[in-house]
């Protein structure tokens, strides 16, 4: 991203530092439907996916 003209550059620095960790990690579960595909990181949440999708299938990464 291209820096901002306000003096922001401390949080905007830490702000995409903490972005590119997020997009850097493994997803542990990824759950695919229709034209959707969300990344999950608990069961509980797959769980409430595959109540909605029931015909979503899901991959678990370790």
């Amino acid at each position: 991203m291209n820096k901002k003209k306000y003096r922001r550059g401390e949080s905007l620095s830490k702000t995409l530092k903490a972005i590119s960790e997020i997009k850097d990690r493994v997803p542990k579960i990824i759950f695919r439907a229709q034209n959707l595909v969300v990344t999950l990181r608990s069961k509980s949440q797959l769980k409430r996916w595959i109540d909605l999708y029931p015909k979503g299938t899901y991959t678990i990464n370790y």
